[in-house]
């Protein structure tokens, strides 16, 4: 026992004190680096595999998640010098890949609809309807950018992400060739939910939508896809393939 008590007592010598002094710190660090993989393996992997994901793939991921949507809509078209040229309210219906129900209340009625095939577009107070082929070039019908076409997206812009905060993300679009209507595209998400998107035109005009009371994947009946042409109106009809 007094032999044990003199070997914890007497003073190790320098030498032995640093290789005992480094034991102890590799054993920390080693204790160190398992717990936190072992975190990560239980915590964090859904992370990693999102964070090797491109702004692009992230994207469709997001827009996958969506089949349909219903919602209110506050649009506003904003000058170049930011001032607010238009502000409408209105009522979007939509469901992949292309029908669509937009419905303007205020400041004054308005309706687009389509089927996929035929775009109507009916001004009450002008007692018109314009019917004409339902646009298929994502590039100038940023409508088709909520579908989740890796392809159409891919090959008419480049897309680069980042966080308005945690929850918050933001897809900003770059037109990859000279022939689209707008400059910049911009689509932001709360989660799956598409919160606002942002249309900026060549000559710095804004187009803003912002959607509130939003519904995703719910069922929608067809009928509200196809527009019934109300009797003695003025009928515009420039398709150029068969209704």
């Amino acid at each position: 026992m007094a032999a044990v008590k003199y070997l914890l007592l007497r003073p190790l010598k320098t030498s032995k004190m640093n290789i005992y002094i480094s034991k102890i710190n590799k054993y920390i660090k080693v204790k160190y680096i398992l717990r936190n993989v072992i975190f990560c393996l239980f915590f964090c992997h859904p992370l990693l595999l999102r964070a090797q994901q491109s702004p692009l793939e992230t994207l469709i991921s997001t827009l996958a998640e969506t089949s349909s949507i219903q919602a209110d809509v506050e649009q506003l078209i904003l000058s170049q010098d930011g001032r607010e040229i238009q502000a409408l309210q209105a009522e979007l219906l939509m469901q992949k890949p292309d029908k669509l129900n937009w419905h303007v209340i205020e400041p004054y009625e308005e309706m687009m609809v389509s089927d996929g095939k035929s775009l109507w577009y009916y001004e009450p107070d002008l007692e018109q309807v314009s019917i004409q082929d339902f646009p298929d070039d994502v590039e100038n019908n940023p409508i088709l950018l909520i579908n989740d076409d890796l392809q159409a997206i891919e090959n008419a812009y480049e897309v680069s992400m980042g966080y308005v905060d945690e929850e918050v993300k933001q897809y900003i679009l770059l037109p990859l060739t000279a022939s689209s209507s707008y400059e910049r595209f911009s689509m932001t998400f709360s989660g799956s939910d598409l919160v606002q998107m942002q249309f900026e035109s060549s000559v710095g005009q804004l187009t803003s939508f912002s959607f509130t009371n939003i519904i995703n994947n719910a069922e929608i009946e067809p009928a509200v896809f196809s527009f019934v042409i109300p009797a003695d109106i003025e009928i515009i009809d420039s398709r150029q393939t068969e209704p």
